[in-house]
């Protein structure tokens, strides 16, 4: 199997806007990006032939990956651990910025949230040649490890790569 890991940051996954400004200039500026992030997924199923993207993402809530999946006919699947699951392998919510948390004990929760999101890619996958795995950029190293020990052939990309990519969308806006 063809796999393409894709670190992001998760802001630019949601549909919806978060940003809120008077006069709309942060709305449209997250929206600018967004569309952006958009067509690199349309060019990459394409250019690539991806047949199967599984992603990292908030359950509950709508992303753009799966909106562009399901308007290209591309099999999708939310790869991240439920929230109950977590619950139920004593992964705590938040657990990568408590501070009462030790480096050690933060180690293992990615490592086992990696392990579940391959497992999850896999079996998702159903046998698809070319898939991508979209994550945040801290899980891209692990996840891209845990395939290649599978002897799949990986391509690993950052979306800070993208020319039009604005990775601090705040000071951004600050400077303008």
């Amino acid at each position: 199997m063809q796999v393409l890991i894709l670190g992001i940051n998760h802001q630019i996954q949601w549909v919806r806007i978060f940003s809120s400004s008077t006069g709309g200039v942060l709305e449209r500026f997250e929206e600018s990006q967004k569309a952006q992030f958009r067509e690199l997924l349309r060019r990459t199923i394409v250019d690539r032939k991806v047949q199967f993207i599984g992603e990292e993402a908030k359950h509950g809530e709508p992303s753009i990956v799966q909106a562009v999946c399901d308007s290209n006919g591309c099999g999708y699947a939310n790869i991240e651990m439920h929230p109950d699951e977590r619950v139920a392998r004593s992964i705590f919510a938040n657990y990568d910025s408590d501070s009462t948390l030790l480096a050690e004990q933060k180690e293992r929760f990615h490592q086992e949230r990696e392990k579940y999101m391959f497992g999850r890619a896999v079996a998702e996958s159903r046998g698809a040649e070319n898939i991508m795995v979209i994550c945040g950029r801290h899980h891209r190293s692990a996840l891209a490890k845990e395939f290649r020990e599978a002897s799949h052939q990986v391509d690993e990309q950052d979306i800070q790569a993208e020319p039009w990519y604005v990775e601090d969308w705040m000071t951004h806006m600050m400077r303008l």
